[in-house]
């Protein structure tokens, strides 16, 4: 009996997708099964210890034993792909018996279960007026027609949906061909794939109607973007579609044509489009899974050629100064497009393989132009977020979902990526005309330049995806103590050691560089991977690291309790750099304060020492606020009555940046920001004169103050409080000529 409509509004679908992840758990299972079986049994019985008869015939059926167990785990996942696919399609057609039954209610009708529709004339009138329900109640022939339009409109829909209905019930029941492998009568691998491929062709045939300009229907639409997201995670179907579409070349066309609905031609149904695109991306990062395919193989090849194309763009042409038969490269939009998805859902290999491609593309060491991606206008902001202009930064920011992919991309043992991305590459990408002045490039930088830089390098030095909450206070590994030492000496010396190079105009300026509007975006990912390093940086400004004030060339790596040991001049240039943003300041202040705090509530170690190593730190990361406009956050703290926040309601988005400390060292820092902040902002009328030799009370005040709550929250005797206040004084004003000799303040 075909389902009625009363049997489709009322339908829950969920126990199918329930049935989809059983059935791919079992997949998985099967597999690993296969694996034990091969790794500990057949390795086993296949050693030369055993010879004769029974071995070869074990080696027979040994073979096929394997073979079974790889048709499991294809049949398994074969019927979780049926019933996501069931999930999808009767999902699909449910939403449009529903839009047919709300249109039908919107223009005025009752519809009753069994999608019959009579007109309620008190609602006609209230939606049309009553001019036109007193006509449909005079003229009962026009009444009855309309409700004859509305009806078979449903019917129309609840039509397809059995129909759709009866085409999965006979791909469930479908007999699928032998396998080649496995035992006759066995597992079968091949169980669901025509119903899949149908499925991934289904979908292709609405995205090529639309990049030849056509209109498909709001139901074609809607299945297509179930289908491909709701099969998403099946390789099979996602190859497919993606060979149905024609391969690299045809899924740039797809993800250009709904990009182009979406922000310009059709705005009203963005929604749809986008959902459109997500489903593409999706099956993008399923179908590259395995790069031992030949598949993945052949879109890499392609996508070779096809990232170089150029291609019709309509962003291209509005954005300002962009202009009629501006034109994208190919990468750009692949990238647009795996933006879509989230940055784990695609494989180390395809990125990083993606990732070398669009490099080798610039380089012209490799074949390339630093200006492939140059184009008319700056895609900076919200407004242009969807369109990577800049592929390779792009990519940057999807690998940083990945920590330990960001981490081996950057990895200055391995490769070379760091030093290309920090010192070597050319990033003006903004086309500014073909007319050089004095023998200068006249194209710029982006106002976003470096975004997806900054965020692959705090994945990459913190082992945590960007923005993640702060930890406790640690040390790292030493993949990640490399990214990060060499990263500072490349924004410093423009070398990786520290050195200089003396054809590098960047000598001991990270300071400068970091406050160049093309760097801004970069900054605060780098505020939050450097307050994970407090404790080295602090072991750097009170010389208690290895390598002691001035650094050493190497970080100090030592498993996963590894160092940097940058020079501390430099490490106080790059933490006032990124604290042009005063967030960040506050951010590195902040954390510097909690692991001073937790350092006075060890009672193993001498407090005299402690004390100046607190009186040090403080004094350095105090005067790094010195040319800091510190003001607003003044004014917030001081009308905030709640002091027991340690400033989380002035630094917003980052509070849940500040690492994690102990009951003790937390009622350290509660209630003193405010006075902090006062001592900061006070070393501003010593930036510019006598900032050596120059007394600051208020920061001596500030200092005093908090050595006094740590004393208290410890329990600690006066004695002990007298001796911090003294030791820790007197190393305040060495830390604070530091950081204004690092920042080149004249004494």
């Amino acid at each position: 009996m075909a389902i009625s409509y009363d049997d489709i509004v009322n339908a829950d679908f969920s126990d199918l997708e329930t049935a989809a992840k059983s059935w791919e758990g079992m997949g998985k299972r099967f597999g690993t099964l296969g694996g034990h079986y091969r790794d500990h049994v057949r390795a086993a019985v296949d050693a030369d210890s055993w010879q004769g008869e029974g071995a070869k015939m074990f080696g027979k059926w040994g073979g096929k034993t394997a073979e079974e167990y790889d048709q499991a785990e294809e049949e398994a996942r074969g019927v979780g792909a049926l019933f996501r696919l069931a999930h999808a399609t009767f999902e699909s057609h449910k939403k449009a018996v529903e839009k047919a039954r709300d249109d039908a209610q919107a223009a005025g009708m009752d519809v009753n279960s069994h999608g019959h529709c009579t007109m309620n004339l008190d609602k006609v009138e209230a939606k049309k007026g009553k001019k036109v329900a007193d006509r449909y109640r005079e003229n009962s022939e026009a009444k009855a027609k309309v409700e004859a339009e509305w009806t078979d409109s449903i019917k129309k829909a609840v039509k397809e949906a059995q129909a759709a209905d009866g085409a999965m019930k006979a791909a469930f029941m479908a007999d699928p061909k032998e396998p080649d492998e496995g035992l006759p009568d066995g597992f079968n691998g091949s169980v669901g794939d025509d119903a899949v491929k149908a499925g991934a062709n289904r979908a292709a045939k609405t995205y090529k109607s639309l990049n030849e300009g056509q209109t498909p229907s709001p139901e074609e639409l809607r299945e297509a973007a179930m289908l491909t997201r709701g099969l998403g995670d099946d390789p099979e179907f996602s190859r497919t579609l993606i060979n149905s579409l024609g391969g690299p070349e045809g899924l740039i066309k797809a993800h250009n044509r709904l990009d182009d609905l979406a922000y310009s031609d059709d705005k009203e149904h963005r929604k749809t489009y986008v959902s459109l695109d997500q489903g593409l991306a999706k099956n993008l990062a399923s179908a590259t899974k395995n790069p031992e395919t030949t598949f993945y193989k052949k879109f890499q090849e392609e996508m070779r050629k096809a990232g170089l194309s150029k291609f019709d763009l309509k962003v291209a042409e509005n954005v300002d100064g962009g202009g009629p038969g501006q034109k994208i490269r190919g990468y750009q939009s692949l990238v647009s497009l795996m933006q879509r998805a989230d940055g784990d859902e695609y494989d180390k290999q395809f990125l990083t393989d993606t990732a070398d491609a669009v490099r080798d593309a610039e380089e012209k060491s490799q074949g390339g132009h630093s200006d492939v991606w140059d184009l008319r206008g700056d895609f900076h902001g919200k407004k242009y977020a969807h369109f990577a202009d800049d592929p390779y930064d792009g990519l940057l920011k999807i690998m940083s979902d990945q920590p330990d992919v960001s981490a081996e991309y950057l990895d200055p043992a391995e490769n070379d990526n760091l030093q290309y991305l920090l010192h070597d590459r050319d990033w003006k990408h903004v086309d500014m005309g073909d007319g050089a002045i004095g023998g200068h490039d006249p194209d710029k930088e982006s106002k976003d330049a470096r975004e997806g830089l900054g965020l692959v390098i705090e994945a990459g030095t913190t082992g945590r995806e960007p923005g993640s909450p702060g930890e406790i206070f640690g040390r790292h590994t030493p993949t990640e103590a490399r990214i990060m030492h060499d990263t500072v000496n490349w924004l410093d010396y423009g070398h990786p050691d520290g050195d200089g190079d003396p054809e590098d105009n960047r000598i001991g300026e990270a300071d400068k560089l970091l406050k160049q509007e093309s760097f801004s975006k970069m900054r605060t990912p780098l505020a939050r991977a450097l307050s994970s390093y407090i404790p080295d940086i602090v072991d750097t400004i009170s010389a208690d690291s290895p390598g002691g004030r001035s650094g050493d060339p190497d970080p100090l790596l030592l498993g996963n309790e590894s160092q940097i040991q940058n020079g501390r001049a430099s490490l106080l240039r790059v933490m006032r750099g990124v604290s042009e943003d005063s967030d960040n300041y506050l951010l590195l202040h902040g954390a510097s304060g909690r692991y001073m705090a937790e350092q006075l509530a060890d009672t193993t170690s001498d407090v005299g020492n402690r004390a100046a190593k607190v009186g040090e730190t403080f004094g350095a990361i105090t005067a790094i606020g010195a040319d800091l406009d510190l003001s607003e956050y003044d004014a917030t703290s001081e009308k905030n009555g709640d002091q027991r926040v340690y400033g989380y309601h002035l630094v917003g988005s980052l509070a849940n940046a500040f690492p994690i400390v102990g009951d003790v060292a937390q009622r350290s820092v509660d209630s003193y920001w405010h006075e902090w902040l006062k001592a900061a902002e006070s070393e501003n009328s010593y930036f510019t004169r006598d900032a050596i030799s120059s007394e600051n009370q208020n920061t001596e005040d500030a200092l005093d103050h908090f050595l006094e709550r740590s004393g208290k929250a410890g329990e600690r005797s006066e004695e002990w409080v007298d001796t911090a206040q003294r030791e820790a004084g007197q190393s305040y004003v060495k830390g604070r000529r530091a950081t204004f000799g690092a920042l080149r303040v004249d004494s």
